[in-house]
């Protein structure tokens, strides 16, 4: 093989590797589901490990490639420990879909495409694309 053409092969194939390590660095999307209501929030990502969220914080989850979030709302109450945690069944949940390409993540919407959505109390693609807002709407708890 003459140097030249050699050479060339070596360079095409460092620019491949080295265009597969950026595309793999930056690959995803860091987002958050964001709890407005009085309920404790339990998340999950593409059905492993739940996270909660308590009432009026946030949580922030990764997305790496297409999946889905797993959302529920239950009533709260105060653990043994001081903490807030979750009682009862949920009082409101749902599953929804995300696309999740380079650095570009958000909710797909179905027909309505980009921007807000989402079935009350959940709201998709708000504050920004990819996060996730719960609430705030009316208590079904019974005061504690």
């Amino acid at each position: 093989m003459r140097p030249g053409v050699k050479r060339l092969y070596l360079w095409s194939a460092a620019a491949a590797l080295l265009a597969g390590g950026i595309s793999a660095a930056e690959a995803g999307c860091l987002r958050r589901v964001v709890n407005r209501s009085p309920y404790f929030a339990v998340a999950s990502r593409n059905g492993g490990p739940s996270v909660g969220i308590p009432p009026h914080s946030s949580r922030a989850i990764r997305m790496l490639a297409p999946g889905r979030v797993d959302i529920a709302a239950h009533c709260a109450a105060r653990g043994p420990r001081g903490r807030l945690v979750p009682v009862g069944p949920p009082v409101a949940q749902d599953s929804y879909t995300f696309t999740a390409v380079l650095d570009r993540c958000y909710y797909d919407l179905g027909l309505m495409g980009f921007g807000q959505g989402g079935t009350e109390p959940f709201v998709l693609n708000t504050p920004q694309q990819g996060d996730l807002t719960v609430g705030p709407f009316a208590s079904a708890c019974p005061p504690r």
